[in-house]
């Protein structure tokens, strides 16, 4: 599934700069470039029809904060200036079965049919899924993983 999410992000101007990023604690499915903005990007795949709801509400606090501070330790790696660069976190939300579309919100840039291995996937990207949190901060905290 992060093949067709990098796939659908390059159709639509991202340039894919990683993918699987991992630090100690956590990993990044995709770290991309639009513009000026850095995107750090999960992938989230759901069947349609289960109770536990769709690919962006998988993404809680303690998840947020790990991915956050995985961001951290790639800008680090990288030497960029999280104060000096725009970032951004999106889910990229699989769902796939049979099962009404979910409805866009205002966050949702729009919702494309998908004709990958199920013909009935969906794809939702949610920009500005969750805010930035530096490692309790003011500053990331650029620790040894």
């Amino acid at each position: 599934m992060e093949d067709l999410a990098a796939g659908y992000l390059q159709e639509r101007g991202v340039t894919v700069l990683e993918r699987n990023f991992r630090s100690r604690e956590a990993e990044i499915d995709i770290i991309g470039r639009q513009g000026e903005t850095l995107i750090f990007a999960e992938v989230k795949a759901r069947r349609r029809g289960k109770k536990s709801g769709g690919g962006e509400e998988a993404v809680g606090a303690a998840k947020q904060k790990r991915i956050c501070r995985c961001a951290d330790f790639y800008m680090h790696e990288k030497g960029i200036d999280p104060f000096a660069t725009s970032i951004r976190f999106d889910v990229i939300a699989i769902a796939a079965g049979p099962q009404e579309r979910p409805e866009a919100d205002e966050r949702t840039e729009e919702q494309a049919e998908l004709p990958a291995e199920d013909s009935s996937a969906e794809i939702r990207w949610i920009r500005d899924a969750f805010s930035y949190v530096p490692y309790g901060r003011a500053k990331p905290h650029w620790r040894v993983w």
